[in-house]
């Protein structure tokens, strides 16, 4: 068992490794989209834990309606986020992030990984870097659809 401080500078040293990692993918000096979406309450994220890692698109607007309307219209487009995605893509209209907040989106995940285990870094970060790429690439290309629904409808 790792001490609060310990657990926190392991953390830390798994998210400076996959910045420094995700490099060859993305390049020197672009980001990753994550909070910049540019639409407001969705985001892309990364997400590891003591069991699996999860690449995630989530809705997060704090009107369950309206969440989950937004989710509906995403959902509209589940044939065309699958040409980018591939399989192994897992639809939630119920999700709860680990502070408890409910949320909907989509996410695919890594079994069996542990953030405090340094011999599942490498599987994590390929998965990580491969499938946000994916999810950056759908979501690029279909924002303009739900940006427009979003505007006309909230």
């Amino acid at each position: 068992m790792y001490s609060r401080e310990d657990a926190a500078n392991i953390r830390k040293e798994f998210w400076v490794a996959f910045d420094v990692y995700s490099r060859k993918y993305i390049g020197a000096k672009r980001k990753w989209i994550t909070y910049n979406t540019g639409l407001k309450d969705i985001a892309l994220k990364f997400d590891i834990d003591r069991e699996n890692a999860k690449v995630m698109l989530v809705i997060e607007h704090k009107s369950e309606d309206k969440r989950f309307d937004i989710f509906v219209r995403i959902k509209e487009l589940e044939m065309l986020f699958e040409e980018h995605l591939g399989e192994g893509w897992i639809w939630d209209e119920q999700m709860q992030t680990d502070s408890n907040k409910n949320v909907c989106g989509i996410y695919k995940a890594l079994e069996n990984t542990n953030i405090y285990n340094k011999n599942d870094w490498s599987k994590v970060f390929d998965f990580f870097a491969i499938e946000m790429m994916k999810l950056e690439d759908a979501f690029t290309e279909l924002k303009p659809f739900i940006k427009d629904y979003i505007n006309t409808n909230f």
